[in-house]
């Protein structure tokens, strides 16, 4: 099978599978970045794709529409924090791993080392947004990513080149404890990285918040709901604030 007909046949599979956007890159455009310190929730160096594949040719990356506030959903369970949509888009992945692998080509999902939201903009899938996150023309920010690394001989897509933003900030506006500029994330203040200890200690240290000054718990309560004992709603205020895609999360 020619290399674009192969595309065509995944893509749709994916679509008709789980996935809302599907987007394909080459390795070679995510190994040219140069290598980078990751401080989100594992801290550690960027990997290459040959880091995990001998002879990677593609990288298919797949969206998934959050169309409601249960996919932000964090569990804890035997000291972990476990993201039961993220569980739902592995198994999405996998099936597609599965079409891939019975035409005898080898995959890997998700690469935790190389960036997914670049990935994300080399597939075609939307732009970085102000608020740090991928803003698709359609879903805008909401929709979750998963990638598979594969040497498969599938067909890139043209890079996402648009300025969803132009002159808004109302994410950076919204943002409980002032974790955004423009297209950086603070992990130190974002509630999503940081405990109610940590919040208080940014407090005491006169932390000038974006939108009001509340107590921790006040602060969680509003923007991290919780609503069993050992789970929560991740923040999403800046995901609100923003008007690209909004209709389709309403």
């Amino acid at each position: 099978m020619d290399p674009a007909t192969l595309t065509q046949e995944i893509k749709k599979y994916a679509l008709t599978h789980g996935a809302e956007l599907v987007g394909v890159l080459s390795p070679e455009s995510i190994d040219d970045m140069p290598k980078y310190w990751t401080e989100w929730q594992v801290k550690q160096w960027s990997k290459k794709t040959s880091d995990y594949m001998d002879s990677p040719m593609s990288i298919l990356v797949l969206g998934y529409h959050a169309f409601d506030d249960i996919h932000e959903a964090q569990i804890a369970h035997n000291g972990k924090i476990e993201y039961p949509v993220y569980e739902r888009m592995r198994l999405y992945a996998r099936r597609v791993m599965r079409q891939l692998e019975e035409k005898g080509y080898e995959c890997v999902v998700y690469p935790f080392n190389l960036s997914q939201k670049k990935m994300a903009q080399l597939a075609g899938l939307g732009t970085m947004g102000k608020s740090s996150l991928i803003i698709n023309p359609e879903y805008g920010p909401w929709f979750r990513l998963q990638s598979i690394l594969t040497d498969a001989p599938l067909v890139p897509d043209e890079e996402a080149t648009d300025d969803p933003c132009g002159d808004c900030t109302k994410c950076i506006d919204a943002c409980p404890t002032g974790a955004l500029t423009p297209y950086v994330i603070d992990p130190e203040k974002c509630l999503i990285g940081i405990t109610e200890i940590e919040l208080a200690k940014l407090i005491e240290e006169d932390l000038q918040f974006t939108v009001y000054r509340d107590t921790p718990d006040e602060v969680f309560r509003e923007h991290m709901p919780r609503f069993t004992k050992n789970s929560v709603l991740m923040c999403t205020t800046c995901q609100k604030a923003c008007p690209v895609g909004r209709e389709k999360h309403e």
